[in-house]
């Protein structure tokens, strides 16, 4: 499957692409809701889940770039999708998503904020991923 936002746009940030806080303020911005700390033990995980079912369509977090299998030895920015599982399936398949970290791999992908997918297409899966757990 093409994805119709998959085209290279100008990234934003201050690296060149997407950061988290990017993240979190398009969503807030989109959507009126704001990240909840879902887990005690884990506090860096933010949540945004659907203000009229309460169904998660995002997570994100801050992780080592060896938890993901990402290069390097620093520490990477993730969002994790709940998506169609076909779209989940094809998109790990590409340059910068994994399968998911710490979700059901067949429902949830995540995504490796390092630029390797364009600004509106990270928007364009936020809002799918909204979208699909309606």
């Amino acid at each position: 499957m093409k994805w119709p936002w998959s085209k290279q746009t100008e990234k934003s940030g201050q690296q060149g692409h997407m950061t988290l806080a990017d993240v979190h303020d398009y969503i807030g911005s989109r959507y009126g809701v704001s990240p909840v700390k879902a887990f005690d033990e884990d506090p860096g995980i933010g949540v945004f889940a659907r203000p009229d079912n309460g169904k998660w369509f995002v997570a994100t977090k801050n992780i080592r770039c060896s938890s993901v299998g990402a290069a390097g030895d620093g520490r990477v920015d993730i969002v994790n999708l709940r998506l169609n599982p076909r779209d989940v399936a094809e998109l790990r398949t590409r340059e910068g998503f994994r399968s998911a970290w710490h979700m059901n791999p067949n429902k949830w992908v995540t995504l490796l904020l390092d630029g390797s997918a364009a600004d509106d297409e990270v928007r364009a899966l936020i809002d799918t991923s909204y979208a699909f757990m309606a």
